[in-house]
């Protein structure tokens, strides 16, 4: 039952990350919490090893993610080299915090923060006006230091919560580039954020609680079962975002942030 889950878990993630831009994470980091028992997993050591197994299958799902949305030509590649630094950077540092710290989402202030930047993201896509075509946006600020800090942001903030950036990228992007081309740009920066930060747990050691599968913290055969499903259907989910029209992608984006919102903040209150 639990590999049964495993794959379910990953057939699920990787639609959700082809679709709107996001490494699954949202999903895969409870799921795995609440799988920990059966996989042998301890109590203790469930969260990290979550949030560092959800890093790792993040890279198979963003290369999958972006050569979809790539073949269509939906990925801003001047806005991936302004933010992929600063959000790798900052991936690194958050997950060597949580090391040190002692769990990932044991920092009340950022995961306040992480809550309250996700709800305002909703309520900006939400209030946007319905428009029938997708009007050119300006053009993204060189070297401008608020990009810098936002995008180190990102990456500390994804890392520590073990997802791949598209929470936070993608409304981010949304007011520099168009919405199709902002949830592909996403995905491809899910890459970076990922490699930088599950390096910080490949680093910290085996935790004692974790079954012979890990290797650091990332639990490999939950990895590879998860990423095997969720590579299959990446590509269905960036197809289909491609026939839908901008407002509902925004509309589906937001309850998508409102949900997580909801989960982190019951997470918050616990």
């Amino acid at each position: 039952m639990a590999w049964a889950l495993c794959l379910s878990i990953g057939l699920c993630s990787g639609f959700l990350g082809g679709l709107l831009g996001i490494g699954g994470g949202t999903v895969i980091v409870p799921a795995l919490i609440l799988a920990a028992r059966p996989l042998g997993i301890g109590a203790d050591d469930a969260a990290r090893v979550a949030v560092a197994t959800s890093l790792a299958i993040v890279i198979p799902t963003s290369i999958s993610s972006a050569r979809a949305h790539a073949a269509r030509g939906s990925i801003d590649w001047r806005a991936f080299r302004r933010l992929a630094p600063g959000i790798a950077g900052g991936a690194l540092a958050g997950t060597l915090a949580a090391c040190a710290l002692g769990g990932p989402l044991s920092g009340r202030l950022a995961l306040a923060v992480f809550i309250g930047f996700a709800l305002f993201s909703a309520r900006a896509l939400l209030a946007r006006s319905a428009t029938a075509g997708e009007p050119e946006p300006p053009v993204m600020p060189p070297g401008a230091a608020a990009l810098v800090r936002r995008s180190v942001a990102i990456g500390l903030l994804s890392a520590l919560a073990g997802v791949g950036g598209g929470l936070l990228s993608v409304p981010l992007l949304a007011h520099c580039i168009p919405m199709k081309r902002a949830i592909g740009t996403a995905a491809a920066l899910g890459l970076p954020l990922a490699v930088a930060g599950l390096t910080g747990y490949l680093v910290a050691g085996r935790p004692a609680q974790c079954p012979a599968g890990c290797i650091g913290y990332v639990f490999l055969p939950a990895a590879l079962a998860i990423s095997l499903a969720a590579i299959t259907t990446a590509p269905l989910g960036a197809s289909l975002a491609h026939h839908l029209p901008v407002r509902q992608l925004e509309r589906a984006f937001a309850s998508l942030l409102l949900l997580v919102s909801a989960d982190l903040s019951a997470e918050l209150f616990r």
